[in-house]
């Protein structure tokens, strides 16, 4: 084992002790089955799997706090565009921006191209790079989901990528219509710049 494999080990074996310490069961499970599905799609789609691993792993790491938590988290930090409108209409939202600084500063993990995955796993961004997609597609289609629109996404990501990810979303944003729910800014601009592109 070199130097690199063996330092990734003893990360991702970090990881999983935190996550399975901190998290409730079932939350654990879906981080598990996430990351299984994020390996296959980084395989299929020839991304780096142990990034997508990682990542996965590590998407819902932050779920362990409580909304108020997790607002309070980011009191003396650097605020990202409509922190206040999601702590105010959609808490549940701040996960992954928390997740990516938990996985920078606990695990020291500078990887752009991780972090990113984590921190826009729900909202998503433009200009995503293929992990993220793959980590976003895989949190909305794990094996612990179990509803026929990620039944139906599963067959569209095995072949591709970019069709997934636009199913994905349209899921997302159809739910919160459905629910009269708030969308988030984030989500409808998202929305907007890969349906044009």
């Amino acid at each position: 084992m070199s130097k690199i494999e063996n330092k990734n080990s003893v990360l991702i074996d970090g990881i999983y002790k935190y996550i399975s310490k901190n998290l409730k069961r079932s939350r654990f499970i879906h981080c598990i089955n996430v990351s299984k599905t994020a390996v296959e799609l980084a395989k299929i789609h020839k991304a780096d799997i142990t990034k997508a691993q990682i990542a996965a792993l590590l998407h819902d790491c932050a779920k362990f706090m409580s909304y108020a938590e997790q607002i309070a988290f980011f009191k003396n930090r650097k605020k990202f565009r409509y922190f206040k409108d999601i702590a105010k209409n959609a808490p549940q939202l701040l996960h992954g921006f928390l997740a990516a600084v938990i996985a920078k500063e606990k695990f020291k993990i500078n990887d752009r191209d991780i972090l990113n995955a984590v921190a826009n796993h729900t909202l998503g961004r433009f200009n995503m790079s293929a992990l993220e997609k793959i980590i976003f597609i895989a949190d909305s289609i794990s094996a612990d989901r179990k509803c026929l629109k990620s039944k139906i996404v599963r067959k569209i990501a095995a072949q591709n990528l970019q069709e997934a990810f636009i199913a994905v979303m349209r899921n997302k944003m159809q739910y919160c219509l459905d629910a009269n729910k708030w969308i988030c800014p984030i989500s409808a601009q998202v929305w907007n710049y890969y349906v044009k592109n």
